[in-house]
């Protein structure tokens, strides 16, 4: 699809360069790069392959936000991960192996200073566009004095940089019948502003606990001595608006939300039975489902990524069968 000098000219323009560490995973192959983006600056991104595999039109992308949390525990702030490749292998063990590439994007975390980091990581996965919906006052002012600066534009990075990138370096087209986006908290905002603001290229988005809440002026400066935080109603109800007018844009996509009943979780209960209300109201293919009792860590988000897999991969299975029987009763109007 590209040439080698096409791809060359990329690779150089783009910065990029193997790390010489490695990941520690059980199962598949990765490779890390630094991705150094005229966008966000550099960032560490991990390229998965679970199974050898050929890349074909049955082939699925997915895009993680938060990518340092996804195999290797030993790397992550908290010291826990979303133990993917340990599922893969579980599934494996089942005979369920899934085509699939997973692309990990570290999250802004570089300074190695918890409140600095986690600051950067908000400002990136916010919607930039639900900042339109806010009254006027503090809160407005702050984010669009913040959160719209060019090196916190997360989706520009991923839609203008990481993907032709991908394509090049797969060789393969991406839209939205072989490309989704995942992430949780933050990563899940992150995600469904990805598919609402570019349909044509997002299939589908995976919302793990969704941190509709927002946070306050006062709890964002005080951020590095809380443990919890209450959130912002102002910021629901423009994430809420947001997704309410964006919605049309959606059709056969898929959605996936979840939220536990515990911790940080908790306070999602109301403002995802809003947006549910929102999504019950379209043709939209999607779920929404509660976890009675757990809350917001990466081995509760592992469980359910696993469960997601499993029904996906059902999904498509019928989808080839579908595919298959149509060809038999259509050999001369479809081909392959």
């Amino acid at each position: 699809m590209y040439s080698k000098l096409v791809k060359s000219i990329f690779i150089i323009s783009c910065g990029l360069s193997l790390y010489s560490h490695s990941v520690d995973i059980t199962f598949g192959s990765i490779e890390v790069i630094e991705f150094n983006s005229d966008v966000i600056g550099a960032r560490e991104i991990s390229l998965y392959q679970p199974y050898s595999i050929e890349i074909n039109s049955q082939t699925r992308f997915i895009i993680f936000q938060d990518g340092q949390m996804l195999f290797d525990a030993s790397r992550s702030w908290n010291k826990q991960e979303w133990r993917l490749d340990e599922t893969f292998l579980e599934l494996n063990n089942e005979n369920i192996r899934p085509n699939m590439v997973i692309i990990g994007v570290n999250s802004a975390n570089k300074s190695g200073k918890e409140f600095f980091d986690n600051t950067n990581r908000y400002l990136e996965y916010f919607p930039k566009q639900a900042v339109e919906y806010m009254d006027t006052g503090f809160v407005r002012f702050g984010y669009d004095r913040m959160a719209n600066k060019p090196r916190y534009q997360y989706l520009d990075f991923v839609v203008k940089e990481l993907i032709p990138f991908l394509e090049i370096r797969y060789d393969t087209t991406l839209n939205r019948q072989n490309l989704g986006i995942m992430g949780a908290s933050m990563g899940a905002l992150a995600a469904l502003n990805a598919i609402l603001e570019y349909p044509d290229l997002f299939g589908f988005a995976g919302c793990f606990s969704t941190h509709w809440v927002g946070i306050k002026p006062l709890e964002y400066l005080t951020l590095m001595f809380r443990k919890n935080i209450k959130g912002d109603q102002k910021t629901i109800d423009a994430l809420v608006e947001y997704v309410r007018d964006m919605i049309p844009n959606l059709d056969s996509h898929q959605l996936y939300f979840d939220r536990g009943t515990a911790g940080l979780d908790k306070s999602y209960r109301d403002p995802q039975i809003r947006i549910d209300s929102i999504l019950e109201k379209s043709s939209i293919d999607f779920e929404s489902l509660v976890f009675e009792g757990e809350d917001h860590q990466e081995k509760f988000w592992a469980k359910r990524f696993k469960a997601w897999l499993v029904k996906m991969q059902e999904r498509m299975c019928r989808l080839q069968d579908y595919y298959s029987l149509m060809i038999e009763m259509y050999p001369d109007q479809i081909t392959r």
